[in-house]
């Protein structure tokens, strides 16, 4: 069969994809390899997961505040108004996600722990629920 699936008329002898599938090597030396590559640049090596990358972009979090603090008020979109510990500061604080998928309630009350971004302290994010 050529390189369709069925037998190479005499009218196509003349393409180069039947004379690839008749199994001859490309005239070029660069189609080979360049699908070779192809192949490479997705292989991980040995040794590496492919949460590799992951694991960089996590390392950013490293350098989140975790404080302390006490909700004030309940807001919708799953949003609180909490008063940090130790300060008088009022941050915006939204649930993480471990929280939303494992349906922990957070009333007004609580006392929950919170990562807030060094670039913008008036926002954070619920990270724990302390009983």
């Amino acid at each position: 069969p050529g390189c369709f699936g069925f037998a190479a008329s005499p009218a196509l002898a003349h393409h180069p994809a039947s004379r690839l599938a008749v199994g001859r090597q490309p005239s070029s030396p660069v189609a080979a390899p360049a699908v070779a590559g192809a192949a490479v640049l997705h292989a991980v090596p040995p040794g590496h997961s492919r949460s590799a990358a992951a694991a960089v972009q996590m390392k950013a979090n490293k350098d989140m505040l975790e404080l302390e603090g006490v909700v004030l008020e309940a807001l919708p979109n799953a949003n609180f108004r909490v008063q940090l510990d130790d300060t008088e500061q009022v941050i915006l604080a939204h649930v993480s996600g471990k929280i939303r998928k494992n349906y922990i309630k957070i009333l007004v009350g609580d006392h929950v722990t919170c990562e807030i971004s060094p670039y913008d302290l008036t926002k954070g994010r619920i990270t724990f629920r302390r009983r």
